[in-house]
């Protein structure tokens, strides 16, 4: 792993946890990993956001050749400070401090990126929902109406935000969407870049501001959705919904909907990839000579199972195309037998299994009739 840099700050290796000498690939790889992990769509840990935020800058670095190495050349402390605003020419040079000239600041942000870059149109956020669904409805798949709050254009402006559906630059940040924030410390002269307060980040802001959106070019919106849950599915799979995410910016799309499946465990079967699981109980004398019972399947039909003679316990037997419904392909019925030992014995079953243990050479154990049982026999005896 690489190390901060100047005072101890995190460099853009370390919030990517990438190795200084990492490839491209390497990166990419880092970057979506952390991304979905503290997305805040799907993260709840306090400070995800800003930690979003921060694997973005990192990535949006590391990713442009170009911007990786001037920041490799100049360290962490000094690339972020140029490229946010935020370069100090404080004291330190040949003793007392003094203001920093700052009227050729752009060049020096031009240096480092090629010239000033105007923010396009931002894409629309995407939104993570959760479903729960049965085993049966995972085997065969279904169809769900579930409910969704999100932002749409708003349809009395068109997503402007203006009731001309028109727009203008921003004066404030002339259609950068940053504006620079000059403060005097005892170090000297600090500028920071922002987001304009004004248009929000678009350089654009509306000729007349739309009473229904309050200028924002957006509503929040509920829509029932119907979903198709293919067959097949499993916990922890997404399916995708473009275009039902939150609104994008005027002129980009909006984001997509991710609909994460829960399947909820079954009384009967278990899954085991696409074939499923469940269990029938025998006596002994089935598992010795063999037997036929019938299985419940999981859509409720009643199909024979042939028991082998001398099957043993915990063995598996199959039932082709019983199982999971994906590709086209179906998975199997595993039947997992369960051989019960009985704890009671009518008279005749005794005599038999007895008879069975003589014909295997095995001493017949006594047959004990209870403490109750052996007072009055013995009672009788003394009486006769």
């Amino acid at each position: 792993m690489s190390e901060s840099d100047g005072m101890g700050a995190k460099s853009y290796y370390d919030i990517l946890n990438v190795p200084k000498n990492a490839n491209e690939k390497e990166i990419k790889k880092a970057y979506r990993t952390l991304t979905k992990k503290y997305h805040p769509d799907v993260c709840s840990e306090e400070g995800c956001e800003d930690k979003c935020k921060e694997i973005n800058e990192a990535y949006d670095v590391l990713s442009d050749p170009q911007k990786r190495a001037q920041y490799d050349r100049l360290g962490h402390d000094t690339f972020t400070n140029a490229s946010k605003g935020s370069y100090s020419g404080g004291g330190g040079f040949g003793g007392g401090g003094f203001n920093a000239d700052f009227s050729g600041f752009g060049d020096i942000f031009d240096s480092f990126f090629g010239g000033s870059r105007q923010r396009g149109p931002q894409r629309g956020a995407d939104l993570l929902m959760r479903v729960n669904i049965t085993l049966q409805d995972a085997v065969f798949g279904t169809e769900r109406n579930i409910e969704v709050l999100h932002t749409e254009p708003c349809s009395t402006c068109d997503g402007t935000g203006s009731t001309t559906r028109k727009t203008r630059t921003c004066q404030r940040c002339g259609g950068s969407g940053q504006e620079r924030r000059m403060s005097q410390t005892p170090f000297g002269q600090f500028v920071r870049m922002s987001t304009c307060g004004e248009c929000g980040g678009r350089g654009k802001v509306p000729e007349e501001r739309c009473d229904t959106c309050k200028g924002t070019g957006t509503s929040q919106v509920r829509r029932t959705v119907s979903v198709n849950i293919p067959a097949g599915i499993d916990t922890g799979m997404r399916l995708r919904m473009e275009g039902y995410g939150e609104a994008g910016e005027p002129g980009a799309p909006s984001g997509d909907l991710f609909i994460e499946v829960h399947v909820s465990p079954h009384e009967r079967f278990t899954r085991i990839g696409d074939n499923l699981e469940t269990a029938v109980t025998i006596s002994p004398a089935q598992a010795v000579l063999g037997s036929h019972v019938e299985i419940l399947t999981i859509d409720g039909r009643h199909v024979e199972l042939k028991i082998p003679a001398g099957v043993q316990q915990n063995t598996a037997l199959k039932i082709a195309g019983e199982g999971v419904r994906r590709r086209g392909r179906p998975g199997d019925l595993l039947v997992r037998v369960r051989v019960t030992i009985p704890k009671k014995l009518s008279e005749e079953q005794r005599k038999l299994y007895e008879a069975l243990l003589a014909s295997e050479g095995h001493t017949v154990p006594p047959h004990s009739k209870g403490f109750f049982q052996d007072v009055v026999d013995r009672v009788k005896e003394s009486v006769s």
